[in-house]
Parts: C-alpha cells; structure tokens; sequence
C-alpha cells in the first residue's frame, strides 16, 4: 500500500466517524440533550485518530517531502489543508470544552457541541474530499519511488513512536463502536 492509499483508508474510517458526528449534532439540536460519554469518545477519536496519528503523518511527513518537491508551487493545497486541520483542532477543543459544562445543565454548551460537531463534520467531509480528489494525486505524481518508500517508514514511525503500539488498532476499535459498523482494518 502506497502512503497516499495508507491515508484514504484512513479517511474511510475518519468519514465513518464524521457522519455518526454529523447525525449526533443532528440528535442534540432534536432533543436538546448530549450523550456526554458518546460525545467525549467521538472527541477522543479526532483528537487522537484523526489528528495525533493521521494529521501528524500528513504534517510531519507527508506535507515536508512535497514542500522539498516544490509541490506548493505545482497545485498541492498543502497550507489550505493545514489551515484546515488546526481548525479541526479548535472544533474538537471547543467540544470537549464545552462538555463538563452540559453536565452542568448549561444549555448553551448543549448548542455550542451541537454546533462544533456539526461544524467540524462539513469542514472535515469537504477536507478529505480535497485531500483524496487533489492532494493525493499531486502527491502521486510528485513523489519518487525513494519517497513512497521513507514515507510508508515515516508513516509506521508515527504510529510506533509517537502515537504508541496498538493505539491506532483501538481507535479503529472505538470507531466501530461509535459507528455501530466495520470502519476499516
């Protein structure tokens, strides 16, 4: 598996996780209450799938090779998608912010999750479209066999070094539970 198609089976199991998001905002704005379990752990899995293991691939190793490829100046939206992730970031702390405040029976922080999760499902679907339809394929044409190769390496550093031995396998565990579904391998 290439790096690029590493990070589309990713994606996969992020989007599942965006639409249980989705229809949970959808939930809260209905009946006006939170699952403040459910919710922490669908913050638990952006915060920690989709950016401490996913993100930071892109970001630590993805995005500095094409910088080194001049990439930037050939149609990668690299800083667009950067832009994008912190402002995931913000939506996720906003969320986890606002939850020991719902168990507070503050009904705006009820809306405040309901608008964050809802916020950061549109902006992330929109963001793995861009990734999936224009940067990956940029990055395919760009990319050395040399490259693919110290990336598919860099990749499994991440998950070995930074994110830790056997946590993306939980992740992928905690997706399907939020999921009710297989979200991937």
């Amino acid at each position: 598996m290439t790096p690029t198609q590493t990070l589309v089976h990713e994606h996969e199991v992020i989007l599942a996780v965006v639409e249980a998001a989705a229809r949970e905002a959808e939930g809260i704005r209905e009946n006006g209450s939170v699952d403040v379990g459910r919710v922490g752990k669908m913050a638990d899995f952006f915060a920690g799938f989709a950016d401490a293991c996913h993100h930071a691939k892109e970001e630590k190793r993805l995005f500095p090779r094409l910088r080194e490829r001049g990439a930037l100046d050939k149609g990668c939206p690299i800083e667009v998608l950067e832009r994008e992730h912190e402002q995931g970031r913000e939506h996720v702390r906003a969320v986890r912010a606002a939850l020991p405040r719902v168990s507070e029976g503050d009904a705006g922080a009820v809306a405040e999750v309901a608008d964050h999760l809802a916020d950061y499902a549109a902006m992330l679907r929109d963001h793995i479209r861009r990734e999936n339809d224009v940067l990956f394929p940029c990055a395919d044409r760009h990319l050395t066999p040399a490259d693919q190769a110290e990336l598919a390496e860099g990749f499994e550093r991440v998950e070995r070094e930074e994110t830790g031995e056997g946590v993306h396998e939980r992740y992928h565990a905690l997706a399907r539970e939020l999921t009710g579904r297989a979200a991937g391998a």
